[in-house]
């Protein structure tokens, strides 16, 4: 997680497990904990070769981002390139119904990033 022209940069690489979606709500949590303005955010999901979490883990993510407002609306880009990628952030996407969070997807972190900045 690092941060990059204003934009919360989320790279996920390798065999996504269940803990590490746990420790990657905390981490957003203590970053926007931090932040008097809660950046808009990009997680690339193109370097995850295997997903081991399934529907529950999603829910558990989904369930955990609704509980914390951010301090201000925020957009959210899920950068996705296989089908199985694109799956796991439309599931996500379907389970987050947070009002002040607008999540859409992107087959590349140039147009993700060109959404970002139109807001």
């Amino acid at each position: 997680m690092s941060s990059h022209d204003g934009v919360l940069r989320i790279v996920l690489t390798g065999i996504l497990m269940p803990g590490e979606l746990a420790r990657l709500a905390d981490a957003l949590a203590a970053a926007e904990d931090a932040a008097a303005v809660v950046p808009h955010r990009l997680t690339d999901l193109t370097g995850v070769t295997r997903f081991e979490i399934g529907f529950d883990d999603m829910f558990e993510l989904a369930r955990r981002r609704r509980e914390r407002s951010p301090a201000n609306a925020i957009r959210s880009a899920l950068v996705a390139a296989t089908p199985v990628q694109l799956g796991f952030a439309r599931m996500f996407q379907t389970l987050n119904d947070h009002p002040l969070i607008t999540l859409a997807i992107f087959p590349d972190v140039d147009a993700a990033l060109a959404w970002l900045a139109e807001s």
